[in-house]
């Protein structure tokens, strides 16, 4: 039987992926698409994220947009999630040493404190657009924090990470000058910020990352600067579109908002859950090395395989009814919304944390929550999410 052809750069799949990848995963296990293969099935997602005859496209998302120079091409090059072998394996095991899980526990109560404050601001007035209220001012703070960055620089952070994250999306050329504007004044800030921490070491990330050694091996300058922009960037956009995803997921789906404002226990399953349902993530692209053959199809060396987990993530054959959102389910396996293998996502933890920290408290604080109007998504991109949300629910007063 021929794969169906899912067209990913259509607005009628961006209105509904999830619709579009069901319909195709009931008659194969890959689509064709314009950049080239849909892999749909949680197995074979799972191979093609493990299988190290893949690379990450990396830069050649960039040379597919005319784009072979300059400096965004070289920041493609730098950054870890677009290096292999035994480099991305340096790189990673320095950084891990740096960035640990007990620096992100560290920060849980920032997160509460600072979802409070934004809490504060607007949950007496029974409305808000979500995104600008919460969603992206609330990681802002936390990657601020998690780096020892001044709170009068997160404005600036923000309008940067949201002009870098068109590098990531269909409008790349187009976007080309507005994307390296942006990169060019993150890079000077993060150069700025290294040199003071050289100066004067804080308690903080940035400094950690300066001094981690392994065997007398250090993070180079290029590669600090790499590091610290992606982590800016990646702290912030991915994380606002998830909340995003997770704010109107929940207004969908009001009991199982009541029920979590009844138990926040359930914070680290409702996280969970709304990672697998509605992940801003749509999977990192990869690469084929050589020619290969996975279940009698045919991949010659250099077609690009986008491993989606928003289909992994909904293949009935590893979850029941996976079309239902339930904050209660039992995860039978790993949801591959952070990837999986060597380029497993490094900020997964911090996610996580931030999520399981604010959904309880925004579920106590606006009861009865509802749209308000249409959302406006972003569309035709690695990341999506709501730009816009504009939410109703019931007054509460000051924490």
């Amino acid at each position: 039987m021929e794969a169906p052809f899912v067209d990913t750069s259509s607005p009628a799949y961006d209105a509904d992926i999830h619709s579009a990848h069901r319909v195709a995963r009931e008659r194969s296990w890959y689509a064709r698409a314009p950049f080239g293969l849909l892999f749909l099935r949680y197995d074979d997602v799972n191979w093609l994220l493990r299988d190290r005859r893949f690379r990450e496209l990396g830069a050649d998302a960039l040379a597919g947009a005319g784009i072979r120079e300059g400096p965004l091409w070289e920041w493609f090059g730098q950054i870890l999630s677009n290096k292999e072998g035994a480099e991305h394996t340096r790189l990673r095991g320095l950084v891990s040493k740096a960035f640990t899980p007990r620096r992100v526990e560290i920060l849980r109560p920032v997160m509460r404190g600072t979802a409070l404050e934004f809490l504060d601001r607007f949950s007496a007035d029974g409305a808000c657009e979500f995104v600008s209220a919460f969603a992206a001012p609330y990681p802002v703070r936390v990657i601020g924090a998690l780096l020892g960055v001044p709170p009068e620089d997160f404005a600036r952070f923000h309008g940067w990470s949201r002009d870098l994250s068109f590098a990531f999306g269909s409008r790349i050329a187009e976007e080309r000058p507005r994307i390296e504007a942006a990169l060019g004044n993150l890079c000077d800030y993060v150069d700025g910020l290294l040199a003071a921490r050289r100066r004067a070491p804080r308690d903080d990330l940035v400094s950690a990352l300066l001094a981690v050694e392994e065997a007398g091996d250090r993070l180079s300058p290029d590669e600090l600067r790499a590091m610290v922009t992606v982590l800016i960037f990646g702290g912030q956009d991915t994380t606002q579109c998830q909340l995003a995803c997770a704010a109107a997921t929940f207004a969908a789906h009001p009991d199982a908002w009541k029920r979590l404002a009844e138990s926040p226990a359930l914070a680290a399953g409702a996280a969970e859950e709304v990672l697998r349902y509605e992940p801003a993530g749509s999977g990192s692209p990869r690469l084929a090395l050589e020619d290969l053959e996975h279940k009698g199809l045919s991949i010659p060396a250099g077609t690009v395989a986008l491993p989606s987990g928003p289909a992994a993530n909904r293949d009935p054959e590893v979850y029941a009814d996976p079309d239902r959102f339930d904050i209660e389910r039992v995860h039978p396996q790993p949801m591959l919304t952070f990837g999986g293998g060597v380029h497993y996502c490094l900020g997964a933890s911090l996610a996580r944390a931030e999520l399981q920290e604010a959904l309880p408290l925004l579920a106590r604080r606006m009861p009865a929550l509802a749209t308000d109007g249409a959302a406006s998504w972003r569309r035709g991109a690695l990341i999506r999410g709501p730009e816009e949300l504009p939410l109703r629910f019931e007054p509460t007063a000051r924490s």
